[in-house]
């Protein structure tokens, strides 16, 4: 199956203040604006050299999947309810690709195009999209989309899960964090990190808590998307500038960098920043 991890979309209310925001963060361009008339929505790409990177997407329906998906996770600290919405695979033949996961046992929703819906109840509550190839990274950025992290209650059960329906091999390093509380699977795609699969240690964990959040009768465990991961050359300077320009910035304590930055200042998404591997 030809897959290739792309980016991922984020449900904001107000489209130009978040486009603003990760162009302040980060310094991405936009690459394209979209309106989609049948999907009820408005988006911005953002990216480098023309290639999306990070799409952010505001609905123009107040009934379609988006706004219900905003209005189901609102709290005091997100009244809008932004956040995660698709994480995206490339293809050169999507439909071909779709094919072969609904053969794995994925519910597909075949939208009559070359954008091939994976449905989140097959895949630990992530929405997938697979979507026709794009040109590649400008090698020369410094700040890259690397992968995701996705909660789930069942570790082992999850790994399987994605190392069937997708063309995936776990990472041999299953490793746990005492400070974090969770255990975490790696899974790759040729080479190349596509999720870390993120299992709960106890109650008070922070990823269990948001779990809790989210429980409802079709996701008892409140499994799905966790946080994005990017990497950048120089960790520090980026966390000097996400907090100048008004970010919440987490750090690690990780000689190597390593920071977070809370999802109030991102629209929704726990970002992690890591440094980039040679």
């Amino acid at each position: 199956m030809d897959l290739k991890l792309s980016h991922y979309a984020i449900a904001v209310h107000d489209l130009d203040a978040a486009v603003e925001t990760y162009k302040n963060f980060f310094g991405l361009k936009e690459a394209g604006q979209i309106h989609n008339e049948w999907g009820g929505f408005d988006a911005v790409e953002l990216g480098y050299s023309g290639e999306r990177t990070l799409l952010l997407m505001s609905p123009t329906d107040p009934n379609n999947n988006i706004s219900k998906q905003m209005k189901l996770r609102s709290t005091n600290a997100n009244p809008h309810g932004e956040g995660f919405h698709v994480a995206v695979f490339q293809s050169d033949d999507p439909r071909a690709a779709g094919q072969e996961v609904e053969k794995n046992g994925a519910k597909v929703i075949d939208s009559g195009t070359d954008y091939i819906i994976v449905h989140p109840m097959a895949t630990h509550f992530v929405l997938w999209e697979i979507q026709p190839t794009r040109q590649p990274h400008d090698p020369g950025i410094d700040f890259k989309f690397s992968h995701i992290g996705i909660a789930v209650n069942d570790l082992e059960a999850a790994t399987k899960t994605y190392t069937s329906i997708f063309p995936l091999v776990q990472e041999p390093a299953i490793w746990a964090s005492e400070e974090g509380k969770f255990k975490v699977a790696p899974v790759s795609l040729d080479g190349r990190q596509v999720t870390t699969l993120i299992e709960p240690q106890a109650d008070d964990a922070p990823v269990k808590r948001l779990m809790q959040s989210r429980t409802d009768e079709f996701n008892p465990h409140g499994e799905g998307f966790y946080m994005a991961i990017w990497t950048s050359k120089d960790p520090a300077a980026l966390a000097e500038k996400v907090s100048n320009a008004g970010g919440k910035v987490i750090p690690t304590g990780d000689p190597s960098g390593r920071f977070l930055i809370h999802p109030s200042s991102t629209h929704g998404i726990l970002m992690e920043i890591a440094p980039e591997k040679e």
